[in-house]
């Protein structure tokens, strides 16, 4: 007669599992011992790592982020008005000098600045959005010609701006950029994982101010990046966001021009439009489901660099006219010419010093107050 088996006991069944892990850690030891060098080797990293991201604070002022800084401080509550664009508008509007500005009979008091340098306008649009959880009233995008140029494949804030979701999307608007882009937004990724990518930047800065103090003169190009570097973090805790580059504040166009100097500015060779120019309408889109009225201003840049530009800039100032005649926007034109901007007022071709911030936005904030009285 065939017994039945009995019901394995908790200590049965426990046994296998048990010798499962005691094997699996015999294999480890084995592993390690044989490749004690690699183990040491990823064991440093991971200390190195965790010792890097314990002065984050500190790398973080020799290496900021103004992509991230900006946006995330733009996010922290409602603003009345945001005001968004590459480095014009990072150098050019300073939103306590707008402040008050009336609009529909109620006042714009709280504005903040997302001026991202480099920026395209894709950028601008999926930065509306980061920084914009609560859409404000109104949305001020300081455009120029070159955030259209379709030759400048890249959206400069793969790392910081852009979802999975959206990375799609850019890829598939822009394949010839897709390499890039899903490059620098893969390196982003990496950064958030490991402090020691993400503040190498930062680490060499703050060698270069090590050096200096102990051998003084001795990396005077390094040490002036890292002042410059750790004085513009401190800027980016303005509560508006504006936080021009100080370096601009020391130079001006018309020295540079008499002195023979000419900065490249590659940004409008071999310009087209097409996929940048589609984020301006998605933008307009994104700004009319939320009850935001968008108004273009035609940032100010120098006579030099339109005219050396003429047939980009023709072409940029048509799109522009489509822009506001298919959707109906506010565009402010003139700024140049009508706020009274010289080249004295120019830090380069397309940067305004303090002085030509101080002067245009006297001029710009005039132009909001009739844009704000006109439905």
């Amino acid at each position: 007669m065939l017994s039945t088996p009995a019901p394995p006991t908790a200590r049965t069944t426990r046994r296998p599992f048990a010798a499962r892990v005691a094997n699996a850690g015999r294999r480890t030891a084995r592993f390690a011992s044989r490749n004690r060098t690699v183990v040491f080797f990823l064991l440093f990293l991971v200390l190195a790592d965790t010792g890097f991201g314990l002065f984050a604070p500190l790398w973080g002022r020799y290496s900021p982020d103004d992509y991230t800084s900006r946006i995330r401080a733009c996010a922290e509550r409602p603003r009345d008005v945001v005001y968004v664009g590459g480095s014009p508008v990072a150098e050019g509007i300073d939103p306590a000098a707008l402040a008050g500005v009336p609009w529909r009979g109620r006042p714009l008091n709280d504005g903040y600045a997302v001026g991202l340098s480099g920026g395209t306008s894709t950028d601008f649009y999926y930065a509306t959005k980061l920084a914009c959880p609560v859409p404000p009233r109104v949305l001020v995008y300081g455009i120029t010609a070159s955030d259209l140029n379709d030759a400048r494949g890249e959206p400069h804030g793969a790392r910081t701006l852009l979802a999975p979701r959206d990375l799609v999307e850019v890829m598939r608007t822009r394949p010839d950029a897709a390499e890039w882009t899903a490059r620098h937004y893969l390196e982003g990724k990496f950064g958030r994982v490991s402090n020691v990518y993400h503040y190498r930047h930062a680490f060499r800065m703050w060698a270069a101010t090590r050096a200096d103090a102990l051998a003084p003169g001795s990396c005077p190009e390094a040490l002036r990046d890292a002042t410059n570097q750790r004085e513009h973090a401190d800027d980016l805790t303005s509560p508006t966001g504006y936080a021009p580059l100080r370096g601009y504040a020391l130079r001006r166009w018309d020295r540079m021009k008499a002195a023979g100097v000419r900065p490249p500015f590659k940004y409008l060779d071999k310009f087209r439009t097409g996929s940048h120019l589609r984020y301006v309408y998605k933008l307009a889109d994104w700004c009319a489901d939320h009850g935001v009225e968008l108004v273009l201003v035609d940032m100010p840049v120098t006579t030099d660099w339109e005219s050396e530009n003429a047939a980009a800039f023709a072409e940029y100032r048509v799109r522009l006219a489509e822009v506001e005649r298919e959707r109906g926007l506010k565009v402010i034109r003139g700024g140049r010419d009508g706020a009274g901007l010289t080249d004295e007022h120019f830090a380069d071709l397309i940067h305004l010093t303090p002085p030509g911030c101080h002067t245009f936005n006297a001029w710009l904030r005039g132009k909001l107050e009739e844009a704000g009285r006109t439905p």
